[in-house]
């Protein structure tokens, strides 16, 4: 009976909690830290709320195509387990992401406790035998990774910043119509993986969308098909159209962008939310959506939600005109998930999303037979008496000019020890 009364009082307890979180009168749960940053200014910011929101959904999303990571660029395999005087054979794995053919250069220093076989080095690779040191270079032809969207029934919840405390972004901003927002993400510690780019800027503009790439649009009231090759930058369109919040109800639509941590499994998002976004021709045709960014390493980087609770007049935002999707920052790879034109020129493509969708977009890479990866591999035997731990680093860089991807290594470790073998007994009864 005891028990029973105890876990009565916590549902009690749980139940309040999530009543005063959805009405509002809940502004605090966890943590929400945005020190006063001095050099900011309203259209840059690198003091970004970060908020705890325990009480949301946690689910981990689907795995992209490395499990490790995504845009892991550097890779050595090899066995764990070997014996003295074993010959032991090591694989380095290449990768290149990026849009562009990337130039490699690859060292590794052989240890002491190695004797290298120089006969089965690959063609382009050299040992220089005085510094024990490998050298390999050579041209990696880049990936096609794009962006899917993922058929899964995982559906994030809607979440008003304003009931945890995060400021209205339009409080400091001198017209909440055209002006968008730069967020420094690098400097809290954060990255977005972006094709195949880290990036740790990322501007929010007014129009329901999110730039991911260095150019920026002066102009964002006109929506267009996505990828477009003339729009210069990296869109990230949530629900892209004419907003002007200056036209909306005050207190009632809002602007709200935060970094969250509990919303996904081993992941903190960076949230950016419209909250009933009024059109710029029609005040009455409102909108309440977000963009969660999935933010760090691992394997849901780069992964992004559109989160959708509520359009006032579906009927009106299609014949105002509105587009769902992304692009890249040449305008070459991306996709349009839903889609009207304002001016009737381009045929309609879906429709705009129903309160409670969640549209999962994930980077996949597409077209494998291309030659985005290599393999290089060499034999050694073990020089060293049991018990012993092996480490080998291979290091590469390229010239890319994104400095997370410029640079990088990884280590295998092999453990030496005696191997003793069991006689194969046969039959059982010999």
């Amino acid at each position: 009976m005891e028990k029973g009364k105890e876990l009565a009082m916590v549902q009690k307890a749980m139940f309040l909690i999530i009543t005063l979180a959805m009405t509002g009168l809940f502004t605090r749960l966890g943590r929400v830290q945005a020190a006063p940053c001095p050099a900011d200014t309203p259209t840059y910011r690198t003091c970004i709320p970060l908020i705890d929101v325990g009480l949301a959904i946690r689910r981990q999303p689907e795995s992209s195509n490395n499990p490790a990571n995504p845009y892991a660029t550097t890779g050595k395999t090899g066995p764990m387990f070997a014996g003295p005087g074993t010959a032991v054979t090591y694989q380095v794995q290449l990768a290149n992401y990026e849009a562009v053919t990337r130039t490699v250069q690859l060292t590794e220093t052989i240890p002491a406790t190695l004797e290298l076989i120089t006969s089965t080095l690959p063609a382009g690779m050299t040992y220089e035998g005085q510094k024990r040191q490998l050298r390999w270079q050579g041209q990696l032809a880049p990936a096609y990774l794009d962006y899917l969207l993922v058929p899964d029934s995982m559906a994030l919840p809607y979440l008003d910043l304003a009931a945890f405390g995060a400021p209205d972004l339009c409080m400091d901003l001198p017209d909440c119509d055209q002006t968008p927002i730069t967020f420094n993400l690098g400097v809290n510690g954060y990255t977005f993986a972006y094709y195949g780019e880290l990036l740790t800027e990322i501007t929010v503009s007014p129009n329901g969308l999110i730039l991911a790439g260095t150019q920026t649009i002066t102009n964002t009231d006109t929506n267009a098909w996505l990828p477009a090759a003339p729009i210069p930058a990296a869109m990230i369109a949530g629900l892209w159209r004419d907003v002007d919040m200056n036209a909306g109800t005050e207190g009632e639509s809002r602007w709200h962008a935060a970094i969250l941590s509990g919303l996904l499994d081993d992941h903190d998002v960076f949230y950016a939310q419209w909250h009933n976004a009024p059109h710029a021709n029609d005040p009455d045709n409102t909108a309440r959506h977000a963009i969660a960014l999935v933010l760090g390493y691992g394997p849901s980087a780069g992964h992004i939600f559109f989160i959708y609770n509520n359009m006032a007049h579906p009927a009106q935002v299609a014949a105002a005109g509105y587009t769902i999707g992304l692009s890249d920052n040449v305008g070459q790879r991306g996709l349009t998930v839903a889609f009207a034109d304002c001016c009737g020129d381009i045929p309609p493509r879906g429709y705009p999303p129903a309160a409670g969708t969640t549209y999962h977009l994930a980077p996949t890479i597409r077209y494998p037979q291309n030659h985005y990866t290599t393999s290089l591999s060499y034999t050694a035997v073990v020089h060293t008496p049991a018990p012993e731990t092996v480490a080998t680093t291979v290091v590469a860089s390229n010239d890319s000019p994104a400095p997370a991807l410029r640079f990088t290594w990884a280590t295998h470790y092999l453990y030496v020890r005696e191997m003793l073998y069991l006689p194969l007994i046969a039959g059982g009864n010999e």
